[in-house]
């Protein structure tokens, strides 16, 4: 009876020595954050699409550049 008791306390202690390493490399390799979302807008003009930072914008006209605004 001894012997079985000795056996559980041990594999109890490998249990918790395993789970205590497993947070611990958890914690040191975080996943990688994911890059923002960037919002894509399609040209009035040609259909071209852009990210919004760099579309032209002309009332509630989106354009890809200077000259397809101009052209309208």
């Amino acid at each position: 009876m001894g012997q079985l008791l000795r056996i559980i306390i041990i594999l109890f202690g490998l249990w918790l020595v395993i789970q205590i390493v497993k947070r611990a490399l958890a914690s040191r390799n975080p996943t990688p954050s994911r890059p923002p979302i960037i919002k894509m807008l399609m040209c009035s003009r040609c259909g071209v699409h852009m990210p919004e930072s760099q579309a032209i914008k002309d009332g509630d006209k989106i354009y890809c550049c200077e000259e397809h605004r101009r052209q309208k």
